[in-house]
């Protein structure tokens, strides 16, 4: 130390500052645990879309504050439009057992990758609301697929996730004129939250 607190108190900071902003670049954020896991905040969306208990109810049952839960439920708000955000990697391992083919981004082209559209947990509540999916791929949108509006084609398995009726990729035009109040595009940078495998975003 140089003897001068204000100085090293100053150094601090900075090397702290310098730290953060190098794991931003690698999509980490710093912070405190999730006060969810993904499985129970999966399950907390369905109930919550599915209108049969309020937002105290849940977090008396998942013990978590109300603001809590708001903030992660908020793409909800007001019941409208909404898009999912995926997150992925190209490091999974996950692998289907029928077919030894590895599931998410292989980086293979489109007849290629695996199940794209399937399992996710969304309430049939949310399926009119549900306008497209976003995937991210370490940390970056690789892709946009829109979600077809025909209820008919939505399936579900013995879990009750859904199989959801995607379109081929969006082209960056298609994505302006089909989800104008999106705000992501592709290739923007969109770092992947500790915990966070999905999330819904307002439109």
């Amino acid at each position: 130390m140089s003897g001068n607190p204000e100085y090293d108190r100053e150094m601090i900071v900075e090397g702290t500052m310098d730290g953060l902003a190098a794991a931003r670049a690698r999509g980490r954020v710093g912070g405190r645990p999730p006060a969810l896991t993904q499985r129970q905040l999966d399950q907390a969306q369905r109930m919550y879309d599915a209108g049969e208990h309020t937002v105290a109810e849940i977090a008396e049952i998942f013990r978590v504050g109300r603001t809590t839960l708001y903030r992660q439920l908020h793409a909800y708000k007001d019941g409208g439009d909404c898009a999912l955000v995926v997150y992925r990697n190209t490091r999974t391992r996950k692998i289907d057992a029928d077919t030894s083919r590895r599931y998410g981004e292989t980086g293979a082209g489109e007849k290629v990758q695996l199940e794209d559209r399937k399992w996710f947990p969304i309430a049939p509540a949310r399926w009119p609301r549900l306008q497209a999916v976003v995937y991210v791929v370490d940390g970056v949108v690789a892709r946009i697929r829109g979600v077809e509006a025909d209820l008919s084609k939505w399936d579900t398995d013995d879990r009750g996730y859904a199989d959801v009726p995607v379109t081929k990729p969006l082209t960056e035009l298609q994505i302006a004129k089909r989800l104008p109040t999106l705000g992501i595009a592709l290739g923007d940078h969109r770092p992947h939250l500790r915990g966070k495998i999905r999330e819904y975003v307002p439109l």
